[in-house]
């Protein structure tokens, strides 16, 4: 498989799956998950998909889409601007198809694709009444559950230790969050993050929860976002488990925390 390709197919992590119709109603229903956010389409094959997928290549240069479809058309479809095939038939000679993605010397089938994405969307019934914004809205919905961003906690940054405890003391006696001293800082329950040192953030910093920061973090960064990557932590499967924005946002440094 293309190592590069593969990453992408997992940080999109949700595909829109756009069925079989005409040309204009698959671009609409393309441009509709678009404005969503999402980035990876799989179109159903029908005999006019080339056109229709040489339009989207030009209209969404980011845009990765896979064709779900018979083996025996894979190659005018890369010709068109398609990205992947899944093959929906046993190919006759998996070896003879080199511009096909493979994992290993095999085709991809649609298992392989899909266990590489958390979900796939498919809006047979919105594109056949035009409902266009309906789609865009449930696009903006899957994208927002497969994320599931959330706050979850504020650091506070101190010149000392002192004034760290001091200050999850403070937390700990108004509001019943027990103070905990986890090593470079003081913690008032889960939500307070006493720092016992100056910190990133001119005041501090604010957590934001993630079901995966390494998808999180992609996704972000297509919108232009950019990270400080020597703030990165990793997981021991070396998956990303903390990074910070590289922009201050009122005063406060903020990262992605893997859930």
């Amino acid at each position: 498989m293309d190592k590069k390709l593969a990453q992408k197919i997992y940080h999109i992590g949700l595909f829109a799956g756009i069925p079989a119709a005409d040309t204009d109603c698959i671009i609409q229903a393309v441009r509709a998950v678009v404005a969503g956010g999402v980035c990876g389409v799989i179109l159903s094959w029908n005999k006019h998909l080339g056109p229709t997928v040489e339009q989207l290549r030009k209209e969404f240069a980011h845009l990765v889409i896979g064709i779900q479809g018979p083996y025996a058309h894979s190659m005018k479809l890369f010709a068109s601007g398609a990205n992947f095939v899944v093959d929906t038939a046993n190919a006759p000679d998996k070896a003879q198809v080199p511009f096909l993605l493979r994992k290993g010397n095999d085709l991809l089938d649609r298992d392989t694709v899909l266990a590489q994405c958390s979900n796939k969307m498919v809006f047979v019934s919105d594109m056949k009444q035009n409902r266009w914004g309906e789609i865009t809205a449930r696009a903006q919905q899957a994208i927002s559950q497969m994320f599931g961003f959330e706050l979850r906690h504020v650091g506070i940054n101190h010149p000392d230790a002192a004034a760290s405890d001091k200050t999850a003391s403070t937390f700990e006696a108004l509001f019943g969050w027990p103070k905990e001293d986890k090593g470079g800082a003081y913690f008032a329950g889960p939500y307070i993050e006493s720092m016992k040192k100056m910190f990133y953030g001119t005041h501090g910093h604010i957590a934001v929860a993630t079901n995966s920061v390494d998808r999180a973090a992609w996704y972000l960064e297509q919108r232009g976002v950019k990270f400080n990557w020597k703030s990165a932590d990793y997981n021991p499967d070396k998956t990303l488990r903390v990074v910070y924005l590289q922009e201050e946002i009122g005063g406060f440094a903020v990262h992605l925390l893997q859930k």
